[in-house]
């Protein structure tokens, strides 16, 4: 929530221009699910925040909003990237190409490890 010492007009318009906000905000949502842009989850439903507080408390802010507009982390790519050269080895017949496969499958799985370690801090 913002305070009131960080605002740019006079504290007791503060509570006005939130609600303003709020009903505004409200109103986008409303509209954005009425369009089918936006579906709301089935009632009941378990988020699953694992992966939230997974993620170090200072960059989760910035993961949740690239997620958001479907920005993936480099070492989610790098696991992408990883599965779809596992695929290519299982349809390699040729040796030399095969060995090349699994050699540039081992340093991408050694360069997630450390890219793992450094994000935990180890």
């Amino acid at each position: 929530m913002v305070h009131p010492e960080h605002c740019q007009f006079p504290f007791p318009l503060y509570p006005l221009c939130m609600s303003l906000f709020s009903h505004i905000g409200e109103a986008m949502i409303d509209e954005a699910i009425a369009s089918g842009e936006l579906t709301p989850p089935p009632p009941g439903t378990k988020l699953d925040l694992e992966a939230y507080f997974q993620t170090p408390e200072s960059w989760r802010m910035a993961h949740s909003m690239l997620k958001g507009h479907g920005f993936l982390p480099p070492e989610v790519e790098q696991l992408k990237q990883v599965g779809e050269m596992e695929a290519k080895l299982e349809a390699c017949s040729d040796p030399d190409e095969r060995l090349r496969l699994q050699r540039r499958i081992g340093e991408m799985r050694s360069a997630f490890q450390l890219a793992m370690e450094r994000v935990r801090g180890i």
